[in-house]
């Protein structure tokens, strides 16, 4: 199978600081690594959420550990050669009690949850396997010794989610693993303390976390990749933990500079698909830093399908079928479906416009570039702009004031009334 490649870091230096992963593949081939067989394996993945193991009823200090063994849990599941675990950004902070308002909202996922703790007598997970097309199935770990309770952690949840491993995700298991159960804790804590808008603080105290525990990479994942010196950092969690499929997705977030061809992004997502086969996000962004992207369209698609109801996989599907000169309907259908999973997003809209500007219906795209107006008028969603902050260039523009998407969707409004009259 092409993504049995050693793991070693045998870099060569290049020319902007990246070192190169693959020094004896010519970069225009670094996208063309996704086989037949394993595209259509990749198809029938069921995709699943590690929500927290916490109890909105539970102690402050028992919550922030099953949340901090949660997202240990998605580390280590997406290691799994036969499944699709969602990363951490797409993973709300839902307590055990809200689990199935969640199964409700999302038929085409599975979820994973239940409650853990730790006291004098040692370490215990209550867990709960919910599948849309099943009945819901438990089961309880625990044991004495921390290091052996996340093991036995991993494997329950393997065996409960109809998951295989084999001795070789098992050592993998044994790596970056935190060295107590106060590193889980300090990350859920984390979690709970800090919203999205608090990059800063929220890095600070990550990186306080790995000052204690410099093994226990995931704290890096709430390292935000606009902090300075981040990618360093990355860089170097990724020396301690190069099994670590979720880190290697940050650092292409990281090193993406919204430009094409950009071998030294692409090689994040090859590897954070080479560790850990379903990781949807990884499949979405290849394509962003590819030569030929329109060759990477089931890499589209297979984001698409890992990731029901995102509207940025939605997008990028969308994108890439324009590339191939898919059915105008099918286009169409997806981007409408896009606009209904996120109405904030507004770049379905942007699809959505577009696309009915090709077929001349000049009426219909002047709709929804009014509807996509009131996003961003008399202030622009915050939802909406966040959508567009992340493409890194068009983040730039909109912070040097060259972009102003209100203005730029007004023109459009504009030149669409023009062409609806010069058609009467």
């Amino acid at each position: 199978m092409v993504f049995n490649r050693l793991l070693g870091y045998f870099f060569r230096s290049e020319p902007n600081g990246i070192a190169t992963m693959y020094p004896d593949l010519d970069p225009r081939k670094l996208e063309q690594f996704l086989t037949d067989q394993d595209y259509q394996r990749i198809k029938s993945f069921d995709n699943v959420y590690i929500l927290p193991f916490a109890s909105q009823n539970g102690e402050a200090e028992q919550i922030c550990f099953g949340i901090g063994l949660s997202w240990l849990m998605i580390r280590n599941l997406m290691l799994l050669s036969d499944i699709s675990i969602h990363g951490p950004e797409d993973t709300p902070d839902l307590p055990y009690e809200a689990v199935n308002d969640m199964v409700r909202s999302r038929l085409r996922s599975s979820h994973v949850t239940g409650i853990a703790n730790f006291n004098s007598d040692g370490y215990s997970l209550q867990v709960e396997f919910h599948h849309p097309d099943r009945s819901v199935i438990t089961t309880r770990v625990h044991n004495e010794d921390f290091k052996m309770f996340l093991l036995e952690c991993s494997h329950a949840i393997t065996h409960l989610i109809g998951s295989k491993s084999d001795d070789l995700i098992v050592n993998r298991w044994n790596v970056a693993q935190p060295r107590d159960a106060n590193s889980l804790v300090q990350l859920g804590k984390i979690r709970l303390d800090f919203n999205r808008e608090q990059m800063i603080e929220r890095a600070q105290a990550a990186q306080k976390l790995l000052d204690i525990d410099p093994d226990f990479i995931v704290a890096m994942w709430e390292i935000d990749e606009e902090i300075p010196e981040a990618k360093q950092k990355f860089l170097l969690g990724l020396d301690r933990d190069p099994y670590n499929a979720q880190l290697c997705f940050i650092i292409f977030c990281a090193t993406w500079l919204s430009k094409k061809p950009q071998p030294d992004a692409l090689q994040y997502c090859r590897k954070a698909i080479e560790l850990s086969l379903g990781h949807g996000k990884a499949h979405m962004c290849a394509p962003h830093a590819a030569y030929e992207p329109q060759k990477m369209l089931r890499h589209s698609e297979l984001g698409y399908r890992l990731l029901p109801g995102n509207s940025f996989a939605v997008n990028n599907y969308t994108i890439a079928l324009n590339r191939t000169g898919s059915p105008e309907e099918k286009r169409i259908l997806l981007a409408e479906e896009g606009i209904s999973a996120d109405p904030h997003d507004g770049g379905n809209y942007d699809r959505l416009i577009e696309l009915y500007i090709e077929l001349g219906d000049y009426e219909n795209a002047l709709a929804i570039a009014e509807k996509l107006q009131k996003l961003y008028e008399p202030t622009i969603n915050k939802r909406t702009l966040y959508c567009l902050r992340q493409n890194p260039m068009m983040a730039k523009l909109i912070d040097s004031g060259k972009y102003d998407p209100a203005a730029d969707n007004r023109r459009r409004i504009a030149e669409l009334r023009q062409s609806i009259e010069r058609k009467k």
